[in-house]
């Protein structure tokens, strides 16, 4: 695991301060868990992204071979 920082209202600041353990861990995980659904949702995206990029690529004529003969390593 990776400790990360968040910024929260004094309030809740000084409440994490005072929570148990096993409150902070539960707490963790639900972040955790959350965090890791939206930035599935920006993966998504992006590859969504890719994929209209490459239909837009594959109708101006970039085909699997032109683009293996520009990525040919010919040095």
């Amino acid at each position: 695991m990776e400790r990360i920082v968040i910024e929260v209202d004094d309030v809740v600041a000084r409440k994490w301060r005072l929570a148990s353990q096993q409150t902070k861990t539960r707490f963790a995980r639900r972040i955790n868990a959350e965090l890791a659904t939206e930035l599935t949702e920006s993966k998504k995206d992006f590859m969504q992204f890719l994929d209209e990029t490459g239909a837009v690529m594959q109708a101006r004529g970039l085909t699997e071979t032109v683009l293996n003969d520009l990525l040919r390593d010919d040095a």
